[in-house]
């Protein structure tokens, strides 16, 4: 008996194309950068609710960060009452209303240097009632910077001499919230002071221990050769260079806050430039100080600190393949900002069929905090699809639940057209075609 052997073979059709993309120069909002607008609650001088026209207004204008400041002075010597519990859930909620996140801080002054605040007993029994609150909308607190000591909560001229029990505080305040969210210190020596003088490393960043979560804010940015205290003198070079590696991985926000004569040498474009990349800056008050912000507009260097401030991903090159019935990405992006990203954030390739409108979503395996500064970096993804024509797209939305399907929390991405501000997602290449 004879057996004869019959081979079927399947010709598989595999069609390849390559986009290039066009760098966008334009000046958009993005999540957890950029300039922001400063607010206060102060029984005093500012007890209305945040207000929400002035978000949008400041959303509109291409911010997405506000720097919220609660005032505690009604509670320095007493327990946080559900008055101020509930204004504080009541501004973040009006945060989230408007698509922003907010930088936060707890104080129990607004100035003058001397203003009284708090014992340490207080201030951690503050801590232990804010945990609930901060717990519950840490998906838009960008980051909190650490406040309740001294003058506007900025960690010097303590009255209840707090300084010594700084790391008690900070470790409190890590605790109360969860374990993606940053705290940020005043100054430099801080940090090292409390976690050893080696700045993070790539190893090290983002694996939820004290140090990988600890960022900074330097309030008074190039005001002197010192920024008014922030570096301590005889130690200004090396305090520099951690920041310069320590904030590849954490958040480093601020101000500028003087125009004077010991200023002038530090302020103009092109120290500033420098700095802000050297530093790796992710937000600025757009508010303070004007004369210096007035000078980067005369001399011409806003719009790249625009531009530049924390994260600005572009597409470089894209490949898309069609392999019977799977589609192969591979795409390639740059990071021209002077940061990065600093909360855990997917990242998603996206197949939306034409004729439906159904987007199918595949998880990258690949963490965009590591996408660094001013370095290209890669990554691949694939995935099976009925026959149809596909647009082909990347997303990184929030991690939140409450606001992944919100595009205003999602990053855009600096090319020309790849923008799809209905989803939230940046297309790359051409259509798809699945046979």
């Amino acid at each position: 008996m004879m057996v004869r052997l019959v081979w079927y073979v399947t010709v598989v059709q595999i069609v390849a194309c390559a986009a290039t993309y066009t760098t966008s120069n334009e000046d958009f909002a993005n999540p957890e950068r950029g300039f922001l607008i400063g607010t206060s609650y102060d029984p005093v001088t500012h007890p209305a609710p945040l207000d929400a026209a002035r978000l949008r207004r400041a959303r509109a204008n291409g911010m997405s960060l506000v720097r919220m400041s609660w005032n505690l002075m009604e509670y320095r010597g007493r327990r946080l009452d559900p008055a101020i519990l509930d204004r504080v859930r009541m501004d973040l909620a009006t945060v989230r209303e408007c698509g922003m996140k907010a930088i936060g801080r707890f104080e129990y002054n607004s100035g003058p240097l001397g203003e009284p605040d708090a014992p340490l007993d207080i201030v951690l029994q503050h801590i232990d009632q804010l945990r609930p609150i901060l717990r519950e909308n840490s998906d838009v607190l960008a980051f909190l910077e650490a406040g309740f000591i001294g003058s506007w909560g900025e960690w010097h001229h303590s009255t209840n001499d707090l300084m010594p029990h700084g790391r008690e505080i900070l470790m409190k305040l890590l605790a109360a919230l969860p374990q993606d969210r940053i705290v940020a210190l005043r100054d430099p020596w801080l940090k090292m002071e409390y976690f050893g003088r080696e700045p993070l490393t790539a190893n090290e960043a983002f694996t939820g221990t004290a140090k990988a979560r600890v960022g900074a804010h330097d309030d008074c940015f190039l005001a002197s050769r010192t920024d008014m205290g922030t570096y301590t003198l005889r130690d200004i070079d090396a305090q520099k260079a951690f920041y310069h590696q320590d904030n590849l991985f954490v958040p480093q926000g601020g101000e500028t806050c003087n125009f004077a004569e010991d200023a002038q040498p530090f302020i103009g474009c092109d120290n500033a430039l420098r700095q802000l990349a050297y530093q790796r800056f992710n937000s600025l008050n757009s508010l303070y100080q004007q004369d210096v912000l007035g000078l980067w507009e005369k001399d011409g260097c806003m719009p790249e600190i625009r531009r530049r401030l924390g994260y600005r991903f572009r597409f470089v090159e894209s490949a898309t393949e069609v392999k019977g019935r799977e589609i192969n990405v591979r795409v390639t992006v740059q990071n021209d900002g002077f940061g990065n990203l600093y909360n855990p954030r997917p990242l998603f390739v996206v197949f939306r069929e034409r004729a439906t409108g159904k987007m199918q979503r595949v998880s990258v395996d690949t963490d965009p905090r590591r996408w660094m500064p001013g370095e290209r970096s890669s990554f691949e993804a694939k995935g099976a699809v009925g026959a149809g024509e596909y647009d082909v797209m990347v997303q990184l939305p929030d991690a939140s639940e409450r606001l992944a399907d919100r595009a205003e929390y999602a990053v855009r991405f600096a090319n020309v057209g790849v923008w799809d501000e209905k989803t939230g997602t940046n297309r790359i290449g051409d259509v798809a075609r699945v046979k």
